[in-house]
């Protein structure tokens, strides 16, 4: 068997095994190179390399060195350099315009205080480009001449630009045609005024840090943006929001910490009382930025968000498009916006939420039972038709999470299927929710079928009475999905 492995191998044409040799690690692949003349010939021709290194060490130095003289000047697609200690200039140097003169489309690189070199900026091969993760990366725009006539992928994380927000704005003009930005961690020098104008950008991603401030102007003009994240502190004004193709949106919007502060302290003082429903003052302004979302047809809201829409705009947008909903929810966060959220969701038939325990405040009152009601449940006129619930945790020992889910039943008289996830494997928990689910005396829709799901266990029934039961294990596409919208 091993003679008819090994020839059948030897028997596969140069390119097959030098493809399949590009997605090894650099440092196996090179080792082939020892087997024979063919072999050598035959790394000579990878056109993925992917170099990292923990220290700066000569013996590393002088590997990199010898692959690159190695393969000469044969075409590369990927070259990826991470190093965590700071390098040798003059060798990191030559090693990315080696890589910039073989015409590479996929450049990483993820260096430690290291100024990139211009060349990078004027490269007319590459598609996509990724820099930092983790890293500090000076990038010096000395020059106007930034063009990058093929990138649509470009991924910035920890970069800073000398010039501030000015170095940004002239990397993103010099790119024509990119559809995909992700922004991570970018300094509070880069952010504070910002300007993320690019028509041709289908997807953008941005994870900024927690700072104490609140950015003073963001700018977004992107008119065939499809998808959005996006993880920040309010800015104090949004001059431009331009969503106009939006489809999907994932928002992580939240308070600083003063702002937080005077949230508390409005709420302790009364703020959602009759008496002071007239009189109240937002700590700060997104309602640009909600309103550009109002196109969006899948919406995820985290709980931190939920706060900026209570305390931050002065009125609930419309979402004439929205299909599916999902609202984060944590004991830190109320529920005072879904009130007027849900009812400005006209056609909304997925509504999924990630934990049910919220803050109790008087605002919730007729989305929730925090307290008693005192107008008509906004739940009564949802035209939701699916509700899909995230359960991390066991139910707790007082059941406000089952009571909240009879409340749900009790008054959406739209809804069609009811599931519920479990992150445990601990069955007994299933059964329970499951038999408590089925003697629920009466619901507000028809007729209702619900699953209840853990890793081990699905069980399906059908409300008001029993129709159906099923046991069995869960599907796979709906457990891939529960796993999926964990994380």
């Amino acid at each position: 068997m091993d003679f008819v492995s090994r020839d059948m191998f030897s028997g596969l044409p140069d390119p097959l095994i030098s493809h399949i040799l590009s997605f090894l690690p650099t440092k196996e692949a090179a080792s082939t190179s020892v087997l024979s003349k063919r072999w050598r010939f035959l790394f000579a021709s990878v056109t993925n390399l992917d170099f990292k290194s923990n220290g700066n060490s000569p013996s590393f130095m002088e590997f990199v060195d010898m692959l690159l003289d190695l393969q000469g000047t044969a075409p590369l697609k990927r070259f990826s350099l991470h190093l965590t200690d700071y390098p040798d200039p003059v060798h990191v140097t030559v090693w990315i315009l080696h890589a910039l003169g073989r015409g590479v489309s996929d450049l990483t690189l993820r260096l430690s205080e290291y100024p990139l070199p211009h060349e990078i900026f004027v490269s007319k091969t590459l598609v996509r480009l990724k820099l930092g993760e983790g890293h500090d990366v000076t990038f010096s725009a000395d020059v106007e001449d930034v063009f990058l006539p093929k990138l649509k992928i470009l991924d910035i994380d920890s970069v800073v630009f000398e010039e501030e927000g000015v170095g940004f704005a002239r990397l993103l003009s010099g790119c024509p045609v990119l559809e995909e930005l992700v922004l991570t961690n970018m300094g509070w020098e880069n952010w504070e005024f910002c300007s993320v104008s690019v028509t041709t950008l289908k997807r953008l991603t941005i994870f900024l840090d927690d700072f104490d401030e609140n950015p003073m102007s963001v700018w977004f003009d992107t008119p065939n943006l499809e998808y959005l994240e996006y993880s920040d502190n309010i800015a104090r004004e949004y001059p431009k929001v331009n969503f106009s193709s939006l489809v999907e949106a994932h928002i992580g919007l939240r308070l600083s910490e003063d702002q937080s502060a005077d949230a508390d302290f409005s709420e302790e003082d009364g703020y959602f009382s009759e008496e002071y429903e007239e009189e109240k003052e937002m700590v700060g302004n997104a309602t640009n930025f909600l309103l550009g979302l109002c196109n969006v047809q899948i919406l995820y809201l985290s709980a931190k968000t939920l706060e900026v829409c209570t305390f931050c705009c002065e009125a609930t947008p419309v979402f004439n498009n929205l299909i599916q909903l999902t609202i984060e929810s944590n004991d830190e966060s109320g529920w005072d916006s879904l009130p007027a959220l849900l009812p400005n969701c006209p056609i909304l038939e997925t509504l999924i939420f990630k934990g049910l325990v919220h803050k109790s405040t008087d605002g919730c009152g007729n989305m929730c039972l925090c307290k008693p009601l005192k107008n008509p449940s906004c739940l009564s006129s949802s035209a939701v038709k699916v509700l899909k619930i995230i359960l991390s945790v066991d139910i707790d020992d007082e059941g406000m999470e089952m009571e909240q889910i009879m409340h749900f039943l009790e008054k959406m008289p739209r809804i069609e299927q009811l599931v519920v996830y479990f992150n445990i494997s601990y069955d007994p928990s299933v059964f329970d929710l499951s038999k408590k689910l089925q003697s629920i005396p009466r619901i507000a829709s028809p007729k209702c079928n619900f699953q209840v799901i853990s890793p081990n266990l699905s069980l399906s029934s059908t409300l008001p009475s029993t129709l159906s039961k099923k046991w069995s294990a869960p599907p796979n596409e709906e457990y891939s999905w529960f796993l999926k919208a964990l994380t």
